[in-house]
């Protein structure tokens, strides 16, 4: 495959699970700046004409240029219909920047694990999957990667497989589906507008050859999905954005510790560069956290645009429906939130809203037009915020929405006393360009 093919590829791939590219500016001569995009996830799916689709399920994502950073994520299992039944996930995504006299050295890193494996109804199986993939993207233009996956008692039913699974290994179900194992690909690119350098990967990688479970032909479910984009960029142009957008969360508090009962779902996040009117999105088709909650589709999106005089703005939203949580004590048929920010000549405006629909807590329906950080305090169940709005122009304007936020003052399915809960999550930052 030649260089052009393979970018163009990666490029498409990335794209399709919800990550961006930030255009390069004129093309200077070395050093090379970088900014960057990656996103790591538990499972994948993508439905050829576009009805159904999960996207990253676990996700853990990173986007920015000049600063390192870290994203994380874990929940107790996953559940996707007549496809794939897992265990319990963890994902963690890391951006390491280290600047040199003249450029910048990026290397992006990506982990993933996922255990007691099930696909396609047990024609698959393995005890975990782990993958580890990096990319990293050097002052002077050049780029390299790892990636690897470790397939822990993997098996397909009717075929022998190598006890160790080589690097794109692929395998035929016959009339079922074709497999590609411990799959890695990458490409580097130059070209006038800048440097581009991109890696994906999977663990395992199913494409149905014949209508399954409801599913049609050409559905492509990826377990341990992993997205790394490297773009070169100028060192400073205009603002910085960021902010995110998600369904649920769940955070316990065990002694010193903080026990992550499951983190934000369907998450997205905001590009540092903006996603150029783009609008990115994040959805799943129902989350299960055994005994504690269950929800329908999840979508998350995020919208940003700059330009290079200090103007910006970035629009987050969320839509979480059929919530079911502690055992039926709260209920919605559908929450949405939403987060705008707008930086115009100087000039910071916000919105943020919420709608309901169905609310009932502890056997109390919650009115439409709820006001803005109203407090209730529900016996058995502790202090539940609602429409909870902040905002911050303290270094950066900043706004944030969340539709639910109970903080637990009796255990609950588990959950100990000052365990917190949220339900529809939208925030936005814009940070001015210094001087």
């Amino acid at each position: 495959m030649n260089v052009r093919k393979l970018v163009t590829l990666v490029a498409f791939a990335l794209g399709g699970a919800g990550l961006v590219a930030v255009p390069a500016p004129a093309h200077a001569a070395d050093p090379v700046y970088w900014s960057y995009s990656a996103s790591t996830g538990a499972t994948y799916i993508k439905v050829l004409d576009g009805v159904v689709q999960s996207d990253l399920t676990a996700q853990s994502g990173v986007t920015g240029g000049a600063k390192s950073s870290t994203s994380k994520n874990s929940t107790a299992a996953v559940k996707v219909l007549n496809l794939a039944d897992v265990g319990a996930v963890e994902t963690k995504t890391d951006a390491v920047v280290q600047k040199a006299l003249v450029g910048q050295t990026t290397t992006l890193k990506s982990f993933a694990r996922t255990a007691h494996v099930s696909l396609l109804g047990g024609l698959i199986s393995a005890d975990a999957l782990e993958t580890n993939v990096t990319t990293t993207g050097r002052a002077d233009g050049s780029a390299s990667y790892t990636a690897n996956s470790r397939l822990a008692n993997i098996k397909i039913a009717g075929i022998k497989l190598p006890l160790n699974i080589p690097k794109n290994y692929a395998v035929t179900i016959p009339g079922v589906a074709s497999v590609t194992l411990n799959y890695a690909l990458h490409g580097k690119y130059d070209q006038p507008e800048g440097d581009l350098a991109g890696t994906m990967a999977w663990a395992v990688g199913v494409t149905l050859l014949k209508p399954l479970g409801g599913y049609s032909a050409g559905v492509t479910l990826l377990v341990n999905p992993v997205n790394q984009y490297l773009s070169e960029v100028a060192p400073s142009s205009g603002a910085s954005l960021g902010g995110t957008a998600y369904g649920t969360r769940i955070q316990a508090h065990v002694g010193d510790d903080i026990q992550v009962v499951s983190d934000p779902t369907a998450r997205v996040g905001t590009p540092v560069g903006s996603s150029n009117g783009r609008t990115l999105t994040n959805s799943t088709l129902g989350v299960r956290v055994p005994g504690i909650l269950t929800t329908g589709v999840i979508s998350s999106a995020t919208t940003s645009k700059k330009d290079a005089y200090g103007n910006a703005e970035v629009t987050n939203t969320n839509q979480t429906a059929g919530i079911n949580l502690l055992g039926g004590l709260v209920k919605a048929n559908a929450i949405k939130v939403s987060a705008a920010g707008k930086l115009q000549d100087g000039k910071w405006t916000s919105a943020m809203n919420m709608e309901l629909v169905n609310l009932v807590i502890a056997g109390q329906k919650i009115p439409i037009n709820v006001s803005p950080n109203t407090i209730l305090d529900i016996a058995g169940l502790g202090k539940v915020a609602l429409n909870l709005q902040q905002t911050s122009t303290n270094g950066a304007y900043q706004n944030a929405i969340t539709a639910v936020k109970i903080t637990l003052d009796t255990a609950q399915a588990g959950l100990p006393i000052g365990a917190t809960i949220e339900l529809g999550v939208a925030y936005t930052a814009i940070a001015p360009a210094a001087g």
